[in-house]
């Protein structure tokens, strides 16, 4: 322990304070972190917006930067996330030196040659990018991907509700729909990146016809594409803000979804519940607080599973990190990697496990 210690103090990532007086023996170092000893970038790409952020050694923010795309492919997407990365080192005014990584997400699938990589809900064109290598050459910094469920899931654990829980597992409500899974503080990825894909959990056996080619996808009920593709049809603008605006408005429109939405919910949670027996279930997504309580307060009364007990415990609870809670999880990749996380990996090298979580 003390020769990590000393190479930390000597990377300058700690700082030692007066020492405690003792009547005998050595006495101990008194330690803090320096906020200024480390930086980490997290992105956020997705079908309308960009998101970025720099986080100190104390995980606090020190710059943001958002600006909105248009289904980004990888010729206008790469520019784009090269350009704002510059723009958040420079706002930040950190020494480039000192920038330990750089988050990138997106939704996923990876690395799948199924039909489930080329749907509406995914980013086009995409498949067969290699964007670590790319973006890590480009920025001169190490890159890791990850899809937005996931790395909503490591926001809500550090910047959010999820803080005080080991196990979990977010729902992200986003273009289409995810799920984020933490186990003993760690993201539970699968072996290429794909855990959690539970968009295209088959909730409805003989229900609508999805792109991936089954029937009765959970994400052709609950999720913005949905909302949009079933009920509000004359829509040109698709967006998540167009749905929180809707859902504001108090259109009488909004009733037919809640209710799909909300009922595509109860069952999904009930299959995670008793799947993973996690601690909670944190609802988060690109829609905003009011829509997610609309369909908290839309659903009915929980499925009785093994996460039924008496102790008054929440099974249900919403996201609190906010819009950024993406960008945010983005950017705990680099320092987890800083400390030898092997279940961060990039993508292209083989996984382990970690017993590392810390900022």
């Amino acid at each position: 322990m003390s020769n990590i210690v000393d190479e930390l103090l000597a990377a300058k990532m700690l700082n030692e304070v007066q020492s405690v007086r003792k009547l005998q023996g050595k006495p101990p170092k008194m330690l803090s972190i320096n906020a200024d000893g480390a930086y980490s970038i997290g992105l956020h790409l997705d079908h309308g917006r960009l998101r970025g952020n720099v986080l100190d050694f104390e995980g606090k923010l020190r710059a943001r930067a958002e600006r909105t795309v248009d289904r980004p492919n990888p010729q206008t997407g790469l520019p784009l996330l090269a350009e704002i990365t510059e723009k958040l080192i420079a706002s930040a005014n950190v020494s480039r030196q000192l920038v330990c990584g750089v988050g990138v997400v997106m939704p996923g699938p990876f690395a799948t040659h199924s039909t489930l990589a080329h749907g509406p809900t995914v980013l086009p064109g995409w498949q067969g990018i290699d964007v670590e290598t790319v973006l890590s050459e480009k920025f001169a910094l190490p890159v890791y991907l990850e899809n937005d469920a996931t790395a909503a899931a490591l926001g809500e654990s550090y910047f959010g509700v999820a803080r005080e829980f080991s196990d979990v597992c977010c729902i992200f409500i986003g273009t289409g729909l995810g799920g984020g899974i933490l186990i003993n503080g760690q993201p539970f990825r699968g072996r290429y990146g794909n855990s959690g894909e539970i968009g295209h959990v088959p909730i409805y056996p003989s229900g609508r016809a999805c792109y991936c080619g089954g029937r009765g996808c959970a994400e052709q009920y609950l999720s913005v594409f949905s909302a949009f593709a079933q009920h509000f049809t004359q829509e040109t603008d698709r967006s998540a803000e167009r749905l929180d605006a809707i859902v504001a408005s108090g259109d009488p429109r909004i009733k037919a979804w809640l209710d799909e939405a909300a009922a595509a919910l109860r069952l999904l949670i009930a299959t995670l519940e008793n799947i993973l027996d996690t601690e909670a279930i944190i609802l988060s997504g690109l829609v905003n607080k009011q829509v997610l309580r609309a369909l908290f307060k839309t659903m009915d009364r929980p499925i009785v599973t093994v996460a039924h007990r008496n102790d008054g415990a929440s099974r249900l609870l919403l996201g609190t990190a906010g819009p950024d809670v993406v960008a945010l999880g983005a950017a705990v990749y680099p320092f987890y990697n800083l400390f030898g996380s092997t279940d961060l990996a990039p993508h292209s090298a083989a996984r382990g496990t970690s017993n590392v979580k810390t900022l």
